[in-house]
This record gives structure tokens, sequence and C-alpha cells, in this order.
């Protein structure tokens, strides 16, 4: 056989009889060398090295290498974008200007954010095949640059913000049909949120441990944050994304007094959550948003009116 240096080596194996030889033969040559059968040629479609890569993925999610949410966005961009438009197309057929031509025809067709995710999912999977050695190189890299979604920013002032609390303070407390909203939670989740600038998850995220009210002026830890995927449901993510999301934020007095709302609400123990559900779940950040988009249409005419 021909080793991994490139040399000619002689392999031999006994065995009881010639096939228990033969087989002992075959997995010595395939211990000595690293030169397996690639699982992806030229000529597989991208259908089938979208079916290679992402076991690989997944078993990076599995090992706590990736986040599930992005696995499961892999997964979606390949099966509800990438295979109806370009699943039956062949790696070599997979030019550079065929590349672009997927992928301008998803922003045409889907918008910004589908086209990026494209150019992400099919740039991996061309970096899969280039490990691979079924393509040369990545053609995602030389395609037309996309265009950054627009971004919106708003600006609250200080009467805007105790209107805004004010209307939150009594939503739907007319005693109208149905149960009233959580409206607490809204309430101490935006005083949160505009005292700390703590993402929705994080903040739905905090735990009794998380809090130091014994400091002055007392102190958040913003150490996690909550996710949801089909594969774990609703669980806290111990660490944010980056090293530098781990930080200790100074409470200011409308962020502290919805602390402490929060800590007298909380169930025992340091592990705790300031905003669980009725079973001590934590609280998705679905709900909160769903809560808080509630509030907005119920209020949509006076929102309007203090601009």
């Amino acid at each position: 056989m021909r080793a991994d240096s490139g040399a000619l080596v002689r392999q031999t194996a006994s065995g009881g009889s010639a096939d228990e030889a033969r087989a002992a033969l075959l997995a010595r040559v395939r211990a000595a060398s690293t030169n397996t059968k690639p699982l992806v040629t030229e000529s597989s479609t991208i259908a089938e090295a979208a079916a290679a890569w992402l076991p690989t993925i997944r078993a990076r999610a599995a090992n706590g290498l990736l986040a599930w949410s992005t696995y499961e966005s892999y997964e979606h961009s390949v099966r509800c974008v990438l295979l109806p438009v370009c699943g039956g197309v062949t790696l070599g057929a997979l030019t550079v200007g065929r590349c672009d031509r997927i992928i301008q025809g998803v922003l045409g067709a889907r918008g910004i954010s589908a086209a990026r995710r494209a150019w992400s999912v099919v740039g991996l999977i061309c970096g899969f095949a280039v490990r691979d050695d079924a393509m040369l190189t990545n053609p995602v890299r030389d395609v037309t640059r996309l265009p950054t979604s627009p971004k919106k920013t708003s600006i609250l002032d200080s009467s805007q913000i105790d209107t805004i609390r004010d209307l939150m303070e009594h939503w739907r407390d007319w005693g109208g049909s149905g149960p009233r909203p959580n409206y607490r939670a809204v309430v101490d989740g935006i005083d949160i949120v505009l005292g700390t600038s703590a993402r929705a998850g994080e903040c739905i995220g905090l735990r009794r441990c998380d809090i130091d009210m014994t400091t002055s002026p007392p102190t958040i830890l913003i150490d996690g944050t909550i996710v949801q995927n089909r594969e774990q449901g609703i669980v806290q993510k111990e660490a944010p994304n980056r090293t530098r999301q781990h930080r200790r934020v100074v409470l200011p007095t409308l962020a502290a007094a919805a602390i402490r709302r929060r800590l007298a609400l909380a169930g025992p123990g340091p592990e705790a959550l300031l905003f669980p559900t009725k079973p001590r779940r934590p609280m998705s950040v679905s709900n909160f948003e769903r809560l808080l988009r509630s509030f907005i249409v119920d209020n949509a005419e006076e929102l309007r009116r203090i601009g």
C-alpha cells in the first residue's frame, strides 16, 4: 500500500482462514492510512453534500462546540431555501457565477436576511467539499457582496418612558373578559433592560445568585441567557456567546427597584429565576416578546400620540 508519506509499504496479516486473513489485512491497511473514501465528489449534488455536511454540524452541537439554534438555522436554510433552489446542482458545476446567480435569486425572492443565510450555508458546504477534495476552491468567496440590513434606531425621552410605564402599569385593569396579562413581568423587564442594556434573554434569565443587593450601588452579573430550540426546549445557556458579554452591571434606581420586586416573587435557592413561569421553569424570549407586542397593539393609539 502507499502510506500517507507517499512511500510504498508492504502490509501482512494472518488468520484462521483466507477470509479472516484478508479481513485482518484490510483492517490493518485502514488503520495505517487516513486516505479514506471521500464523503462527496465532484459529481455529488448540493443536496448530497448538505446531507453529508449536516451530521458533522450536529455532532459539534452535541459536543457543545456550537449552539443547537445555529444547527437548526443551518438545517432550516438547507431544507427550505437551498434544496428547492439548487439542490440538484453538482459541485463540479458550482462556479462563482452560478453561486452568485443562486444567492442573488434568493435575495430577490426572499430578502436580505434569507440571502445572507444562504450565502453563509453554501459557503460552509463548499468549504466542507474543499476539505474532502471534491472542490479545489470555495466559489462563494468571490460572489457579489450582499447589502447589509437597514438598521432602525429609536431614542425615547424621559417623558415618553414615564408614559409607557404608566400605560403598562394599568394595562387591561378595567376588568374585561379573560385573565389580565402578566403586565408586572413586562414593566419589570423593561425597567431592567432600560437600566442595564441587557438583552431580553439575558434579563429573563437572571437568577438570585446573579444579584448583589449588599453593595452600594447594587449590581447584577449578566452571565447567561435564555435560549429555545427543538433539541433542548427552553433552557438557560450558562454563558453568553462572547467573553465580553460576561459583565457585572451597576443598577440605577429604576432597575434596582424592579430587581427587588422580582426577588420578592422568585422562589428560594440561589438558582431561582427572577422571571419564572408558574411551574418555576424559564420564561421563553418569544413569550416575553409576545407580551410586549400585545401591549403595543392594545395601546397603539396612545403610543402613536406620544411619538
